[in-house]
């Protein structure tokens, strides 16, 4: 009983992304990777002008050391959302398994496809 109410939570996780659009997002990672590197050398750039040189403004360094965060957190957000999604598809996908098999072992002896009927 319990596992028959835990398996549209899980059905449900999995519909949250579909798994194509995580394919899609996959060579997006890798340009927010470069993206943020370069911000991380401008913003170190950025720092050395105002601090040592006296040239920049400390919002615009702020500015850019939060979009640095953030282009970091969104990345860490998409990889942990990506393996949660694809533990909910295994979750989902293992209850259905076990389902079929209950189903299949009910309907004829052994289920296991062989096309041999019982007697």
């Amino acid at each position: 009983m319990a596992r028959a109410a835990q398996a549209p939570n899980a059905g449900a996780q999995a519909q949250a992304l579909p798994p194509d659009l995580l394919q899609v997002m996959r060579p997006l990672a890798g340009v927010l990777r470069t993206v943020r590197a370069v911000l991380l050398v401008m913003v170190v750039l950025h720092g050395i002008a105002l601090f040592l040189l006296g040239q920049g403004s400390l919002p615009g360094l702020v500015v850019m050391g939060v979009v640095w965060w953030a282009l970091g957190w969104l990345m860490q957000s998409a990889a942990h959302l990506g393996g949660d999604q694809a533990s909910g598809v295994n979750t989902a996908t293992q209850a259905l398994q076990d389902r079929l098999r209950q189903v299949a072992q009910q309907r004829g002896g052994t289920g296991l496809g062989t096309g041999k009927k019982k007697p």
